[in-house]
């Protein structure tokens, strides 16, 4: 008997223990430009009088969030060019007639020497990125294909579920405790 109730109380503090990590306040975890994790689509990549390295994040993009960090080196001295109009197009590859202008700019680059700019895909599928360089050297131009993905709509759902069911769990274990216990009471007297 005093086995059992040692049991039982290890298992109900161990309940509470897991269902308060559950119901802990967590981390927040940035969701914008720059964050998610990064790729990069094109490194060393020649467009016209340039070279051109393009990153991308998040990983994978997500619908109404591409972040493109662009930067442009002169190709034959490889120093970097920070004076230069960077204009990005992304269009649909998959038949309709969508398409989103942005202007890369420093402001709002991580590194202060790089291009950069957040563009708002309206919609999942497969898009063509356009890069066009125009400065003292000439012009110069780089494409790529890049997937954007749907938002997932699980993590809302597991988020809110989580704490519910850790707490439906907590509950129907203590109901069920309650009863064994009630059942051994009446069990006890019941014998002489």
């Amino acid at each position: 008997m005093v086995f059992e109730m040692k049991t039982r109380k290890m298992v109900v503090l161990s309940l509470i223990a897991i269902i308060s990590l559950i119901l802990a306040p967590q981390p927040a975890y940035a969701d914008g430009p720059g964050t998610g994790g990064r790729r990069i689509r094109l490194d060393e990549e020649p467009a016209g009088p340039y070279v051109v390295r393009v990153v991308t994040s998040p990983t994978p993009p997500k619908v109404e969030n591409l972040y493109l960090e662009i930067r442009v080196l002169d190709a034959e001295s490889r120093d970097i060019l920070t004076d230069l109009s960077v204009m990005i197009s992304a269009s649909s590859t998959e038949g309709e007639d969508s398409t989103i202008d942005a202007i890369a700019t420093h402001d709002i680059a991580p590194i202060p020497d790089e291009y950069a700019a957040h563009l708002i895909i309206p919609r999942a599928g497969v898009w063509s990125i356009n890069i066009q360089i125009d400065g003292p050297l000439g012009y110069g131009e780089v494409s790529f294909l890049e997937r954007i993905s749907s938002p997932s709509s699980l993590g809302p759902i597991i988020s809110i579920g989580a704490p519910f069911a850790g707490l439906a769990i907590l509950i129907f274990v203590f109901i069920r405790m309650q009863r064994d216990s009630m059942d051994k009471t009446q069990g006890s007297e019941e014998q002489p």
